[in-house]
């Protein structure tokens, strides 16, 4: 385990993050293992849920109670925000769920949504965080890797999934999507990031989505860069398919990526922060108006970055006033090269942390060398007090 997660143990997290409109690329650099991090402790009970009647909007609700059906979905193009609905499972105690939640791009209305599951537990392996682990049939994907493909808006895509071999598919666990750079790939994320460690030591899924070649963030495309016309629906859809094959508890689903994929983890998060638990992002910030709910937000950038520059993570304060933070950061981390800064008391509890890395160029900090004969290798590595951090949130 690595020092920086250590001392994680007394210290909440948060990020910030801010506008961005040059080319967004992320570094090469070569594969090396990440530390990861130790379990966390078991989750409270959830709510009770009696059965959700069949809606008009979109998949999958959170939480567990009693589904009100769902709510309007704005699919992909030609594409449905989700499938019919059905009842949520029983657990004990608890207040009633809302409807199923739209998860489509910019097309026609989904088909329905379904009732929450609710939770009796969480496992030795998954953090609690106010809900708890919903209970599964069995059955569906089988711990390792995998690539699946797919069809959005009637082009041929792709995501790779990453199951622990802690999972059973009878008990609920958390979703995180890690999302590549412009020109990147999903392996070359999944390198960077050493997340897969993370998620052994923890205990959660990991979908790393793959673009055409870089996202279109809303209707933004980078100068070089060629993407699909709908790719915010590709990642929705991509969360309601990997739902549909693994145990996932819909409370918990975070969102975090590189560069170009850092800002359309944040776009996701500000659009459907009624989807994303909280959002990270490493070498790359997106600003946000005006999201649902206030957003946890963990967020990572270099001194040395010339692609972003270094100011890029002055928008860590204009994140803290928007959710009505203390303005005058605390400190949660200092050692050698690397400063993490929180602005607490937001509204509804969250926090956005800033972590700066003296002298790190544009790249990951987990697999990330600071010199160009890669002689010096980065000690800080983010995925672990990242998980850390968003290990603490759950869906209101």
């Amino acid at each position: 385990m690595n020092e920086p997660f250590l001392a994680r143990s007394v210290f909440r997290r948060a990020q910030g993050l801010c506008t961005l409109s040059l080319l967004l690329v992320a570094c090469s650099t070569s594969s090396s293992g990440g530390a990861a991090t130790g379990g966390n402790a078991g989750g409270s009970a959830g709510s009770a849920g009696t059965g959700g009647t069949t809606g008009t909007g979109g998949t999958t609700d959170t939480g567990g109670a009693t589904g009100t059906g769902g709510t309007t979905g704005t699919g992909g193009t030609g594409g449905s925000a989700g499938g019919g609905g059905t009842a949520g499972r029983t657990s004990t105690g608890g207040t009633s769920g809302a409807g199923g939640r739209g998860r489509g791009g910019s097309g026609a209305a989904g088909t329905g949504g379904r009732a929450g599951t609710t939770g009796n537990g969480g496992s030795p392996t998954d953090a609690g965080v106010g809900g708890a682990s919903a209970s599964c049939a069995g059955g569906g994907w089988a711990p390792g890797k995998q690539t699946i493909n797919t069809q959005w808006g009637g082009v041929a895509r792709q995501y790779v999934v990453y199951v622990p071999k802690s999972y059973k598919g009878t008990s609920s666990v958390p979703l995180m999507m890690v999302i590549h750079g412009a020109h990147n790939t999903p392996g070359l994320a999944e390198s960077w990031s050493q997340m897969d460690a993370v998620s052994e030591q923890n205990g959660f899924v990991i979908v790393y989505p793959a673009a055409l070649d870089c996202w279109k963030v809303g209707t933004t495309v980078l100068p070089g860069c060629t993407t699909a016309d709908d790719d915010v629906g590709f990642l929705n859809n991509v969360i309601t398919e990997v739902e549909s094959h693994a145990c996932i508890d819909q409370k918990r689903v975070y969102v975090t990526g590189i560069s170009n994929g850092s800002l359309m983890s944040q776009y996701m998060g500000c659009h459907f922060a009624n989807t994303f638990a909280a959002v990270g992002g490493v070498a790359g910030g997106q600003s946000c108006s005006a999201p649902a709910r206030p957003l946890p937000i963990f967020y990572v950038l270099g001194t040395a970055d010339m692609t972003v520059g270094w100011d890029n993570g002055a928008n860590a304060l204009a994140w803290a006033k928007r959710e009505n933070c203390n303005t005058t950061p605390v400190t949660v981390y200092s050692q050698g090269s690397t400063l993490c800064t929180a602005y607490q008391g937001c509204d509804q509890g969250v926090e956005v942390e800033f972590c700066a890395v003296t002298g790190m160029p544009h790249c990951w900090p987990d697999n990330c060398y600071l010199d160009p004969n890669n002689t010096m290798f980065q000690a800080f590595k983010a995925s672990p007090p990242m998980w850390q951090f968003f290990s603490q949130y759950s869906l209101p």
